[in-house]
């Protein structure tokens, strides 16, 4: 991405992120319930706004597709080579729960996978921005860029970082069988701070088998794949991807480079089938 371009979706996150967190500071939520019985607040609504309009501006030839917008459907993505996909608020039940690990997510996606992607926590005014093959960048709120390099703590037990708020039955079952064979920890955040923890080598597995949307992974999903980690469904342990015609994800589990071994694939595999 050019420069220009960079600075001015970094100036979108932050500006999206000051207005999550006026609303965050303020007390009133004004939180309702979606058709999914998801909630969604007055923050998640008006960052959407500033970020559509704001993408809309500087690419008005890419389609964005939001969690709080109207999705088109199928017969009109189907025609899209690439597309930015969009979670104007990522964990808004932490957002509620004022726990500050909430964040916004923002993707470009190019054949169906992420080519670009941004997080970014508005609490801490942090962020992390990937490029397909550029390496990744934590960024801060003002303008600061610094290129990470791939790390992984060495560590006995297996890290595993699950939902704090959609930890499953399904997941402790699978996370159960893991440990029956090596140590296993296990790290509970919220939103694509997750994945972050995975991306900064202070987690080796996220592991999803529960409700989860397309904007909810594919930024994270690019960082850990550009560490040499994968993102592999339960189903067939192929690569996740991404404009399906539900934009529901698969059960997925994610692995960092350490992991992403066949000998460990093969073994996690037999676990999530068995």
């Amino acid at each position: 991405m050019e420069d220009k371009l960079l600075k001015s979706v970094f100036n979108l996150l932050v500006s999206a992120g000051d207005k999550i967190l006026e609303i965050y500071n303020s007390n009133h939520f004004r939180a309702s319930l979606k058709a999914d019985n998801s909630p969604v607040t007055e923050a998640d609504k008006n960052s959407s706004r500033i970020l559509n309009q704001g993408l809309n501006k500087l690419f008005p030839e890419i389609p964005v597709l939001d969690e709080e917008t109207e999705i088109p459907d199928f017969e009109t993505r189907k025609k899209w080579n690439r597309f930015f996909l969009v979670d104007p608020l990522d964990g808004t039940k932490e957002f509620i729960k004022k726990n500050g690990e909430f964040c916004i997510n923002l993707a470009l996606i190019q054949n169906n996978s992420p080519v670009i992607g941004w997080i970014y926590q508005p609490t801490t005014g942090v962020g992390w921005f990937c490029e397909k093959g550029a390496g990744i960048y934590e960024f801060n709120r003002n303008g600061n860029f610094e290129k990470l390099e791939h790390f992984v703590e060495e560590s006995e037990k297996i890290r595993i970082v699950t939902s704090r708020s959609f930890f499953k039955p399904r997941e402790e079952e699978i996370i159960d069988k893991i440990a029956r064979k090596y140590p296993v920890e296990i790290i509970h955040k919220g939103s694509s701070i997750k994945q972050i923890a995975m991306v900064l080598g202070k987690a080796d597995m996220y592991m999803k088998a529960g409700p989860c949307s397309e904007w909810d992974t594919a930024p994270g999903q690019l960082m850990v794949e550009e560490f040499g980690g994968a993102v592999l469904c339960h189903s067939n342990f192929e690569p996740m991807k991404y404009n399906k015609p539900v934009l529901a994800n698969p059960f997925f589990v994610m692995l960092n480079s350490k992991l992403n071994t066949p000998d460990f694939k093969s073994f996690l595999q037999e676990q999530i089938h068995n």
